[in-house]
Order: C-alpha cells, then structure tokens, then sequence
C-alpha cells in the first residue's frame, strides 16, 4: 500500500487509508472522503483494490476524516468532491440551508444494528421492565433501538430503561456485568457478543428499517460540470459490489485488510451481514431519507414539508442500470 500528504484545512486532519501510485497521465487524480472505517466501508476499499476506479479512469485516493461531521464539511467546502455519508440528520439539514450535498448512492439502507441480551431472555416479554445499553441519547445506536423495541411489540418510553453507556466496548462491560439486560451492537461485533455467550433478540435489518447509512455523497454543481466523473466512480462502485457479493473467498482477506483484522471469522462476521443488506443496484434511498425527515421533524419544522426525493440523485444509477451494466455484472460472474 502507499501513503501521501494532503494539506488543505480540513484533509490535513484526515487520515489516508490507502492512496495509489501515479497511474498513466490519462488516470484523473481524485480525492475520496470517507466518513468512517466501519463494516460496509470496505466495499469501496474492495472497489479499489480489485482495479475497478483504475479501469474506469479514475486514481482514487481513499482519506479517512474524523466522523461524519469532519467529511460533510470537507465536501461541501469543496475540498474533496465526493465521500462515503452524508446521509443523517446533519446532511440533510445542510441541503434544506442550501449547500448543495445530496445523495447519488445508497449502498447500506439501512442501520447495521442487532440487540442482544442476557440468554436467560428467551423473547420480547422477557425484556419489560429491563436496561438497555446505547451508545448515548440521540446517536444512530438509540433510534435503531427505539425502532427495534417497536418492531418487538415493546414501548421504548414505558417497557425499557435506556442508558447511555458509550463505545461497543463500554456495552459489552455493562452485559458482562449484569448492569443491563441488552446492548444494540454493529455488525461485526455482533460475533465477540456471540461468543460472550449474549443472545440476538433481532436485528434492525430484518424488522424492516429503511435508512441511508452508507452513502455515496457528492454536490450538485459537482454533479453538473463532472457528470462523467460520478458516472466512472459509480460504474467502478458496482463492478465493486457485485464483486463482494459473489466472490467471498476472494473478499474476505481484503475486509480483514481495510479492517486491519487478523481473524478470519470477524471479517466472515461482517461479509455475511453487509452482502446480505447491500443492494446490487446502490439507487439513493428515498424512502431512506423520509426516515430520516420523520426523525427530525420533532426539532425541525422545516423538515416536514420537505420532499425525501429533494435530497437524492438517481440519475446516474439509473443510466447504469437501464444499459443493463450492472445486470452484466452478475451475468458474467
């Protein structure tokens, strides 16, 4: 792998993860924002080492920024150009002042959260009147657990006690301990709460929770004036996902390798769960965004008379998939 500096304001605070060598003269240079280095992510770590952005024109420098805030910034300061997020509350909020992020891809929609419990609960009413561990109030790991307490027939506000505990670390602490009867944990965490012996009540995913997790964000005048560009990079992006999906073997030593893992198994953790929830046609999830529209109308009442297609463009998925490219990938693998 090979490493470079950029100095700019925001990205000389960023961390590369992995940048190219100098490709021909005819490869455009291109900076890429990625919000987070979680499970998922990997699939444009995969993109890029299966020679996917190189076929398609593109020398594609992956950077890590500091949270989803720091790559929002980034984008829209014009400093980088596209980034994996852009798809909370935070985004949207953005594009209602006008500053022009949206939405081209969606490739996780939706949120990779289980809850797991103590293993003397053998169901939902096991769990009235318990503690349940989030990260804090607020925060994406609280509103997939308010959905999935829901989806189990249970109210969030009456039935369980929710507790701010912090890191997957801090929730694992409080499980171990008995000082809650279940903690909502990411995939692939979801194995080190396994084999601590929790159990999965369910999980987030398969209760039917729609939002825009991992995105591919860009800016409309970016949109505009490089349309070529977002076209290369999405055409790259779906040779990636079909690729992940349909070649395990071959994908798992590169999750372990964007995921500095050294076991197997964690990296097999997260394969099974984002091939199973990334779609092979990454459209920007509408229905996604009017998730996260109905989360912040409580506070924002600009928020309620937005429409959720404002915030997204599907035009360049869907030149791909009316050509019939990304149905070829599948077609020759």
């Amino acid at each position: 792998m090979y490493y470079f500096k950029i100095v700019p304001a925001l990205i000389a605070s960023a961390v590369v993860v992995w940048s190219s060598p100098a490709f021909s003269q005819t490869q455009k240079k291109f900076i890429f924002g990625l919000a987070g280095s979680g499970g998922g992510v990997d699939l444009l770590h995969v993109t890029k080492r299966i020679g996917a952005f190189k076929r398609q024109g593109l020398d594609i420098d992956l950077v890590l920024f500091q949270g989803g805030s720091q790559a929002l910034q980034a984008l829209i300061s014009g400093e980088v150009k596209m980034i994996s997020g852009g798809g909370g509350s935070a985004a949207q909020q953005a594009r209602i002042k006008g500053a022009g992020n949206v939405l081209v891809s969606t490739y996780t929609p939706t949120m990779p959260y289980s809850l797991y419990v103590n293993p003397r609960i053998k169901s939902a009413k096991d769990l009235k009147s318990g503690k349940l561990a989030v990260s804090r109030f607020g925060s994406s790991s609280e509103f997939a657990a308010r959905f999935m307490l829901k989806g189990l027939g249970l109210d969030p506000a009456k039935d369980v006690t929710l507790m701010q505990i912090g890191n997957q670390q801090g929730r694992f602490s409080a499980l171990v301990s008995g000082v809650v009867d279940g903690a909502v944990i990411d995939s692939p965490n979801t194995l080190l709460a396994k084999r601590q012996g929790f159990v999965q009540l369910t999980d987030a995913s398969t209760l039917g929770l729609i939002y825009p997790h991992n995105n591919i964000a860009t800016i409309d005048a970016f949109n505009r004036t490089e349309p070529e560009t977002v076209r290369a990079f999405l055409r790259a992006f779906v040779e990636g996902i079909a690729f992940y999906k349909t070649r395990k073997s071959e994908t798992i030593p590169l999750i372990k390798e964007f995921l500095r893992l050294s076991d197997d198994a964690i990296a097999e953790e997260s394969y099974d769960y984002f091939s199973r929830v990334t779609p092979a046609k990454p459209y920007p999830s509408v229905e996604g965004i009017r998730t996260v529209l109905g989360e912040m109308a409580a506070t924002n009442p600009d928020a309620k008379s937005m429409k959720p297609e404002y915030f997204v463009d599907a035009t360049f998925v869907k030149q791909l998939d009316d050509s019939g490219f990304i149905d070829k990938q599948y077609q020759k693998r």
